[in-house]
């Protein structure tokens, strides 16, 4: 990956406040329209606030990977799915059993990490500098939060388009909450974004992190607010 001058799409980062039900999405309609055309920006989830591109935007990635720094994170990339079709697109190894499993879980605060297909693009396991990241190509994290907003957003507005999301830095309570405030426009990486979609307070204890690279042998690698699943 070369290192090319990315910037944003617009003007300035656009500001855009939402119901936390989803009830006036609607507003969110020029957000669509700047994913659409590549840009990258802030968007709420069941597990607290992410910076999210298209998939097949390799601006908005690049830009993501260069916000985060990402060429010296050992956290990969997730895929924001609006269905089990786009996941069964781009993970393989999904027998019945892994299907009854992710149709139980999703939409929610869950991940699940499969095994990834040939089908992604290779730029999300390659950081800024056209380095290898820290973790497996082999390897997918698939989300499908129930979070009103995000689902209306991508459901609705894009039609069902997948995204890429890595989670912001984040100001706590002491209670598991996150606030608006770490939306703050003084924010570090704010001005680096086009948009920002802020739907008030989000949890923040973090999805449930299943390991299912060996369907036979499902791991439970971190217990966050989604519930623990029979395996």
């Amino acid at each position: 990956m070369k290192n090319r001058k990315i910037g944003r799409i617009v003007s300035q980062t656009e500001h855009v406040e939402v119901s936390c039900d989803g009830s006036d999405a609607w507003r969110c309609a020029e957000v669509a329209e700047i994913l659409r055309r590549g840009g990258c920006g802030v968007l709420p989830t069941c597990t607290g606030y992410g910076i999210v591109a298209k998939l097949d935007s390799r601006d908005g990635i690049e830009r993501i990977l260069r916000i985060k720094g990402l060429e010296r994170c050992k956290k990969p990339l997730s895929l924001l799915c609006s269905d089990l079709a786009t996941i069964d697109r781009y993970c393989y190894g999904i027998d019945r059993g892994v299907f009854r499993t992710l149709k139980s879980a999703f939409p929610g605060p869950h991940t699940f990490i499969l095994p990834a297909s040939t089908a992604l693009p290779k730029q999300i396991f390659i950081d800024g500098k056209g380095g290898k990241h820290g973790w497996a190509r082999q390897t997918l994290g698939v989300r499908m939060p129930d979070d009103p907003v995000l689902r209306a957003l991508q459901d609705d507005l894009l039609g069902g388009d997948s995204l890429i999301v890595s989670s912001i830095p984040s100001s706590d309570d002491g209670g598991g909450t996150q606030f608006a405030a770490c939306l703050d426009p003084d924010a570090p990486w704010y001005s680096d974004v086009d948009f920002v979609v802020d739907a008030g307070e989000r949890p923040l204890d973090g999805s449930t992190i299943y390991d299912f690279t060996n369907p036979s042998e499902p791991s439970l690698v971190r217990e966050g607010i989604g519930e623990l699943l029979n395996l």
